[in-house]
This record gives C-alpha cells, structure tokens and sequence, in this order.
C-alpha cells in the first residue's frame, strides 16, 4: 500500500496472470461450444464411391461448404467397398455407396429412393428426338457397357435378357463417366446412373429416360456406435434436398 493506494506485490501479478488466463479458458469454451451449436465451426468427413463423388456429392459438398465456410469439410472419393470399410473404422462422419448384399459390419445404413438409370446417346443419334427411350430402340445398336460386376449394369443386363433385346458390346468400362466420355467419341450409347449423365461436362452428348424402370440404388452409410453430429444431419439434409429437387421428378 502506498498511501490511500494498493499496489500489487510480486506474488499478486503471477496470481493475477494465472486468474486471468483461466477465465480467457472459459470464454473460448464458451465461444466454441456456441459455435458448435450454431454449426460455425467443426470438421465433417465425407466419403462417396466415385459415381457420386464426382458429381452429386461433390456439389453437394460445394452447397455445404458456402453454407458452413468455418467448417473442416473433406471428401474421400472411393469405390463402395472402400468407403463401407472407411465407415466402419470410424474414419469418415458420412458415406455413400452401392450396398452388395448382406449387411456390412460396423455401419448404419439409409437407403435413398431408387432412382431410374438414363440412355446417354449422342445429341444427332436418332434417339435423341424422342422422350423416352425403349429397350428394344438398343436392339442392335453398339454399347457401351458397365462392368459385369456393377449392379447396374447386371440389372440392364437382365432387364434386356428378358424382353430378347441384343445389343453389340463394343467396350466395356468400370466408370459411367468413362462410358459418357466414349459416347462423346461417337463409339456408341450407354445406359448409366442418372448423376453421371446429370453431370457429365462431355460434348455432344444427351441423355434420355427409358420406358422399363432400371433402378441405380445408393445408401447413406454412417458409422455404427457414433452419434450422427449436427454437421452430419445438415449435410444428409443438403443431399436429400439435391435428390428430392433434381432426381425425383
């Protein structure tokens, strides 16, 4: 004490120090708690085989993003196979695939509404003038299809089995965009997922519906003994309003 003043000693400066730094703590708890709560900040892990990946997902992610710029997006671009295993470590929040038969272990699984695949033809092939595409308007024309181990395609396959329809395979491709990229190149037509057609930056190429319902199926996956975070539910809300608006029609 210095008169009618008090001056602190030494020892209340460090103490002063140390009181003060724990309430700087407790404010940026704070701050960060609110933020979690308003969605400004956190990190989201995405994981999409590449049929999505590179198209619906990807915008998707861009539509979150603008929405949520504090938050840590990333997105892992997979087969589907890769991303069930991805989920089932813990390693991504949300994921998007083709589910083979049987249950996968470690996830959840939402399957989306089947969304009918797409003719892609070039925007001059005679199909091109019509609405809607038959099975037998591919009777003998040359084909770009999907590899037989896609589901996909072993449906198409089926389906045109059933109805005697027998077209000309000339190539034989693992990726629908690969297949939009030759039809492109004028070596054919491709029946492939309506994502792939949607977004396909190609020239020259236009796709069409077909008159059988050929279902693309895809399901969101999630880790098993994880809450779904307030980020994850808000981006399965951006998707399912990209897939209501754009697919469903």
């Amino acid at each position: 004490r210095e008169g009618n003043r008090l001056i602190p000693g030494a020892e209340a400066q460090v103490l002063y120090a140390e009181v003060d730094k724990f309430y700087q703590g407790i404010e940026r708890i704070e701050r960060v708690a609110e933020d979690l709560v308003m969605l400004r900040t956190g990190t989201l892990r995405i994981g999409s085989m590449s049929t999505l990946g590179l198209s619906v997902v990807a915008e998707g992610v861009c539509r979150f993003a603008r929405k949520h710029p504090e938050v840590r997006t990333s997105l892992d671009v997979r087969n589907s196979l890769g991303i069930l295993e991805l989920t089932s470590a813990n390693q991504i929040d949300i994921g998007f695939v083709q589910i083979p038969s049987g249950e996968y272990p470690g996830i959840q699984t939402i399957a989306l509404p089947p969304i009918g695949a797409v003719c892609v033809m070039p925007v001059d092939d005679v199909l091109a003038a019509k609405d809607v595409v038959t099975l037998e308007d591919l009777h003998e024309r040359r084909l770009i299809s999907l590899n037989t181990n896609n589901p996909l395609q072993r449906r198409i396959t089926s389906a045109m089995e059933a109805r005697g329809i027998v077209g000309i395979s000339c190539v034989e491709t693992t990726a629908a965009h690969s297949a939009c990229g030759m039809v492109s190149g004028g070596l054919g037509i491709t029946i492939c997922d309506p994502f792939t057609a949607a977004y396909s930056k190609y020239p020259g190429i236009t796709a069409r519906k077909l008159d059988q319902d050929i279902p693309f199926e895809v399901s969101m996956v999630f880790p098993h003994h994880q809450q779904r975070s307030k980020l994850t539910l808000d981006f399965m809300q951006t998707m399912e309003g990209i897939f209501r608006a754009e697919f469903n029609s």
